[in-house]
């Protein structure tokens, strides 16, 4: 199942992401030491907006399976939209150290360079995304505002004309 698609917990209603909380906190207290339930409800966490929560979770599967790259990311994440950017750093940086293709690690940790007005090392991320994954029209968009923010019209408008373009966008 491709974990950005519609059938991914991103996409689900509220109710649904309690419905994966109550269902993951069953499986957690049937076994302590069950990570993908701990990843599962840490995700449906972060959707419902309880980042505190969810980087509990992420916390508890990087205890389990420290080499556990999306768990590293999406607490990266959870640290960003949560206001602290350097920590989100942190645990982007360790996710592209254990997988350097990583394509959402490096375009998480250019959100949060720009969080800390680290513009150029924003730009770096963001493209490094684009070379693993040239169809990322997420990393077109967001390298745009930065060029923007940088005075570079031209390349912001490149970039957003690319990114409407990958969208299907006319």
């Amino acid at each position: 199942m491709d974990p950005t698609g519609p059938d991914s917990d991103l996409y689900r209603d509220p109710d649904e992401q309690r419905h994966i909380v109550a269902a993951m906190t069953e499986r957690i207290e049937r076994d302590p030491n069950d990570a993908q339930a701990y990843f599962r409800r840490g995700n449906a966490f972060s959707n419902l907006h309880q980042y505190e929560q969810a980087k509990l979770d992420m916390d508890r599967v990087i205890e389990l399976e420290p080499t556990h790259v999306m768990a590293h990311n999406n607490r990266g994440v959870a640290h960003l939209c949560s206001g602290d950017a350097p920590a989100a750093i942190a645990d982007l940086g360790r996710a592209i150290e254990l997988d350097p293709t990583y394509r959402d690690a490096y375009l998480n940790r250019g959100l949060a360079y720009w969080e800390v007005n680290r513009l150029d090392a924003a730009i770096a991320d963001l493209s490094r995304a684009i070379e693993i994954d040239p169809a990322c029209w997420s990393a077109y968009h967001h390298r745009g505002m930065v060029y923007s923010v940088q005075g570079d019209q031209d390349a912001s408008f490149r970039d957003y004309l690319k990114a409407r373009a990958l969208r299907g966008e006319s």
